[in-house]
């Protein structure tokens, strides 16, 4: 084979290979174009929340009522998120026009929607009675996270997602949420998932998420003396119980002054206990309050058996030796004792909250 053709043969390949290489990049590119142009971005709008107002923080209800302005800056008139946005976990519902409640032109000065020049704004206040699960575990030193979340119901996240407005979003600094401070606020925006179809015969599966607005206000307690009015029963139905063991237990009678402290103690605990529910609310949860409760009522219980002990130490002859382990030991044991444990219980609760 004479080198002309060896040549030509070799130019013949790299021709045919660099055709073949266009006509791939030509592929792919017309595939990412076809493919960008099926897939288009959710519709967007720029939301934002205010909150003007935090009052009636009710434990037993499990409720707190809120006053808040919501706005949305939207690229086109069409769109109009306040009129679908759905309030999540309210107890009850008020919907006020606010000044101004129209959809109106503004010119869009931040550049959010760049390059358009005009934007759609409106605005409303509302008034919300919320669900609020409180954590009281660590009463009176618990803090909460008080949720307000604002949903899109009609069109599913590929469909439209809100953009929060962090800048001018927050709340009024000067509330009087009267025995509790605002620590913190944060807006974000959630993309949440529904496992259900909701009845539409022309779907077979589950619709994409939702998008989801939620204002989280941290909150602290700053006043305790509640918890004073909570406990102060038990800790003096304590020292009543522990002032009986300065009692002699050489009496026969059941209705003996020590017994009878006993029983009145007890009670008072027992009665006391049952207060705290109408202020904290029915709960589950193993509260600080209760863990005092519990603890008063156990010692004043062990108290009883004491006196019983000491009550057969009499019969034997050993009624000194029964009233110096009365004032000496036992008194000075569960005194001590109970102590230690509320403040490390307090600390507990303090460091926790």
């Amino acid at each position: 084979m004479s080198s002309d053709l060896k040549f030509l043969l070799q130019l013949a390949g790299r021709l045919l290979s660099g055709l073949v290489l266009m006509i791939l990049v030509w592929l792919w590119v017309g595939a990412s174009g076809a493919f960008a142009a099926t897939v288009s971005s959710p519709q967007t709008c720029r939301v934002g929340i205010y909150i003007a107002a935090l009052r009636d923080l009710n434990l037993p209800e499990k409720q707190f009522s809120s006053d808040f302005y919501v706005w949305s800056v939207c690229p086109s008139e069409e769109l109009q998120p306040l009129t679908s946005m759905k309030v999540l976990n309210v107890e009850d519902f008020h919907n006020f026009k606010a000044a101004f409640d129209s959809t109106l032109p503004r010119k869009d000065l931040p550049k959010w929607f760049y390059p358009k020049n005009n934007v759609y704004w409106s605005e409303r206040k509302i008034r919300a009675t919320l669900y609020q699960r409180w954590d009281v575990s660590n009463f009176p030193f618990d803090r909460h996270t008080l949720t307000i979340a604002l949903e899109e119901p009609t069109k599913n996240a590929s469909q439209f997602v809100y953009t929060p407005d962090f800048e001018n979003s927050g709340y009024q600094p000067n509330m009087n949420l009267d025995g509790w401070e605002i620590t913190h606020f944060k807006l974000v925006e959630q993309k949440v998932p529904y496992a259900s179809t909701f009845g539409d015969p022309e779907l077979t599966a589950p619709q994409d998420s939702y998008s989801r607005l939620v204002a989280a206000i941290d909150i602290k307690r700053v006043k305790f003396f509640s918890f004073f009015k909570l406990t102060i029963g038990v800790y003096i139905a304590f020292a009543v119980a522990m002032l009986s063991f300065f009692y002699d237990s050489d009496t026969v009678n059941l209705t003996s002054p020590r017994r009878a402290i006993y029983v009145g103690a007890l009670f008072a605990a027992l009665l006391n206990m049952r207060v705290q529910e109408s202020v904290l609310g029915r709960t589950e949860d193993l509260t600080l309050v209760d863990q005092i409760h519990i603890a008063a009522i156990l010692y004043i219980f062990g108290a009883g058996f004491i006196s019983v002990y000491s009550r057969l130490m009499s019969e034997s002859g050993q009624k000194q030796q029964a009233k110096w382990l009365d004032r000496q030991i036992f008194f000075r044991l569960f005194t001590g004792s109970f102590v230690v444990f509320n403040v490390v219980a307090i600390a507990y609760a303090i460091i926790v909250g």
